[in-house]
């Protein structure tokens, strides 16, 4: 199968990391190990809900990637930790705007998408989680 998302998936995964506004996070590809960080965030499932044939030799995809960011922070309030997860998503937002084809000559178009944002009380702290995809599209 072509396909340019595993090499978008790594790119954006790279890009994550390197934020200054994600600092002492966990990043990874995919669901982190049995016992994540306090801070984590993953770069998750690849759908394709389209693609099709541009001229009579090449194609064009469009395909999602999923992101999901989890905080947990001790004696803090459901506002305090949907703010420290908003403030993240600017940060991931940002860094897409500075770098819209993270670095991959065949991206046409990225954008990042907003999904779900919830947070729980868990264990004497309190816990949220942001939800997102990153929509692109493609030359193959």
């Amino acid at each position: 199968m072509s396909t340019n998302a595993f090499a978008v998936k790594g790119a954006l995964r790279d890009m994550v990391k390197g934020l200054p506004a994600l600092a002492g996070y966990q990043v990874t590809w995919g669901f982190p190990t049995r016992n994540p960080e306090r801070r984590w965030v993953f770069v998750g499932e690849v759908q394709w809900p389209d693609s099709h044939w541009v001229t009579n030799r090449g194609r064009e995809e469009v395909f999602e990637i999923s992101l999901v960011v989890n905080c947990q922070l001790s004696g803090a309030t459901s506002e305090e930790v949907e703010s420290e997860l908003q403030r993240m998503a600017a940060g991931i937002e940002d860094g897409m705007k500075a770098t819209a084809n993270l670095g991959i000559q065949s991206v046409v178009t990225s954008d990042f998408v907003p999904k779900k944002l919830s947070s729980f009380p868990s264990d004497q702290v309190y816990e949220g989680q942001f939800e997102a995809v990153v929509r692109v599209k493609a030359r193959l």
